[in-house]
């Protein structure tokens, strides 16, 4: 399928989706390193207030992940931190500190659960720093002894958070921004103060409320999560950002060879057939597009996928302000029209 047939395509896929209000939000498609399609449908604000464009921003949960775990490898790279040393080498005072290392934080298989419970409930209008965050699970058990499993959660990569901040002497906020998004010109990522202004941010909207009523209608999200996301979760980017992310790890502009390899080497086993997890990264072997590499998010009104199509030479992007399957349905959409 030549370009002009695949956008043809994909913009049917979206007035599909957008016309049954099964999507909302942003796409963009990249073939090596030239963008071929940007595309948007719905609204950022409801009800029709404000249209989502390719330079919202939106929520994109756990994809954080993979922005955070580069960070990390850009200090392990420069010999600040080692992948497995216990943690205790750089921060004795962090959870479990002596009994995990920065490649069991990286992979999911340090034993951590996850810290969506009540301290978290409580605390969300409060939570605006990493170290908000570790008071969460600073005294809580680990589910598994380290390394005897691959466990997918949120825990580990605040820990990660708080490591760049032992290391650095910055706050993990602060050192995603120079050591990554101003680098690379990412403008519009940044994880924000969710009760200030936020220009061209589109609202999450859900029907699936673990918190709240759920009574089928599409509630805003904005009294389900903290005011800050952590270095796990809830940064906020466009998909024009997380292009220019993805084209500088493939070229080389964040890491060397070796520690990209490194970061998209399969170190644990996922918890779905067909994917593993490397250090920040899903991978993904599904019989049909060659290797796949990127990473998905899902939040309540948020759903986020940034992959990069090794063997096929694609990239792509869907970023949503609804529940999943909203960029799930799209991506994968889209993923069957590459090998058509």
């Amino acid at each position: 399928m030549n370009d002009a047939e695949l956008i043809e395509k994909v913009n049917i896929l979206l007035d599909a989706q957008a016309a049954a209000d099964k999507f909302s939000g942003s796409v963009l498609i990249a073939r090596e390193n030239q963008v071929i399609l940007t595309e948007a449908r719905g609204y950022a604000i409801h009800p029709n207030i404000l249209l989502n464009q390719p330079d919202t921003k939106f929520n994109i949960a756990s994809v954080t992940k993979m922005l955070t775990a580069v960070a990390v490898m850009q200090l392990v790279a420069d010999g600040k931190l080692d992948l497995h040393k216990p943690v205790a080498t750089y921060n004795p005072d962090l959870p479990h500190a002596s009994e995990i290392t920065i490649h069991q934080l990286l992979t999911h298989t340090a034993g951590f659960d996850r810290y969506w419970n009540d301290a978290y409930r409580a605390a969300r209008s409060d939570l605006r720093t990493v170290n908000d965050y570790l008071k969460l699970f600073a005294t809580t058990p680990l589910e598994f002894p380290p390394g005897t499993r691959h466990h997918y959660g949120n825990t580990g990569y605040v820990v990660l958070g708080a490591l760049i901040e032992q290391v650095t002497g910055k706050s993990y906020y602060d050192h995603m921004r120079e050591s990554i998004y101003q680098p690379l010109g990412m403008q519009n990522t940044d994880h924000f103060e969710m009760d200030l202004p936020i220009a061209n941010c589109a609202v999450g909207y859900t029907n699936d409320n673990w918190f709240g009523p759920e009574d089928g209608q599409r509630r805003s999200n904005h009294f389900i999560y903290a005011v800050k996301g952590s270095p796990s979760e809830h940064c906020f980017s466009t998909v024009q950002d997380l292009f220019l992310f993805c084209q500088a790890l493939q070229n080389g502009r964040l890491l060397d060879a070796h520690h990209t390899d490194l970061c998209f080497t399969p170190h644990a086993a996922g918890e779905q057939p067909g994917v593993s997890y490397g250090y920040g990264f899903h991978i993904i072997d599904d019989g049909k597009h060659g290797r796949v590499i990127g990473h998905g998010g899902r939040a309540m009104g948020g759903d986020a996928f940034a992959l990069m199509y090794r063997d096929l030479g694609y990239t792509v992007v869907v970023l949503s302000n609804y529940d999943r399957p909203a960029a799930r349905n799209i991506y994968t959409g889209i993923a069957d029209m590459l090998i058509t």
